[in-house]
């Protein structure tokens, strides 16, 4: 009988543990939630842009590059020193778009780390967030947490921090993403980085070898 009783206060022990704990976890959730919640007010007066293409260089260029790209991705962050390269070797006959295309199921943080980057745009330093992005790829792409670190990019971009995160994770911010991504998947893109060069489809072996670019392409095993 002894026994018996002893099991059943154990038993009890284990159940409150586990209802105390639950509560613990839906307390701090909403705690979280109330402590994350951003009054626009805060941010009225911040200059803002349009969520539009990201675009820069010649619209007359006689070469025209479009990058579909995930900001987690390596191979994609390889390619970014060549563009960057591109920009200064042929200057006013270059044009450059940059796309995402969020690998969503190899890289857990390519969605959010896309959304950084438009809602910096949003206060109009999209491609300064773009190359913070690629320049710190290790420090954030392993990251449970990786809002965190853009915040801190977006304070050393001396963007307005409440105004970056309430734009992260606005719909219209999450739909720019999205529209990109989607005509990656219509144009039958199998990886990233995939480059539409003067309209043609061009993996980045492709675009590298095309151009002749192989000089600028580090190959040093990490």
């Amino acid at each position: 009988m002894s026994h018996t009783s002893k099991k059943r206060k154990n038993k009890k022990i284990i159940t409150l543990s586990v209802v105390l704990l639950a509560l613990i976890l839906i307390v701090s959730y909403f705690v979280s939630s109330s402590e994350n919640t951003i009054d626009p007010a805060t941010f009225a007066d911040v200059e803002t842009f349009e969520l539009e293409a990201r675009v820069k260089g010649n619209p007359e260029a006689e070469l025209s590059l479009v990058e579909f790209s995930d900001f987690q991705c390596p191979a994609c962050q390889q390619a970014y020193p060549v563009v960057k390269q591109l920009e200064e070797q042929y200057g006013d006959q270059f044009l450059f778009e940059y796309r995402h295309f969020p690998l969503r199921s190899i890289h857990p943080n390519a969605q959010i780390a896309a959304q950084a980057a438009e809602a910096a745009g949003v206060q109009g330093m999209f491609w300064e967030m773009h190359d913070m992005l690629f320049d710190n790829q290790s420090q954030w792409s392993r990251s449970f947490n990786p809002t965190k670190e853009f915040k801190k990019y977006a304070e050393e971009l001396g963007l307005n921090v409440d105004r970056f995160e309430f734009d992260l994770k606005s719909d219209e911010v999450k739909e720019k993403v999205n529209a990109d991504a989607d005509q990656a998947e219509l144009l039958g893109l199998q990886g990233t980085p995939s480059f539409l060069v003067n309209g043609e489809q061009k993996t980045f072996e492709e675009f590298v070898m095309m151009l002749d670019l192989e000089e600028l392409v580090d190959t040093t095993e990490e």
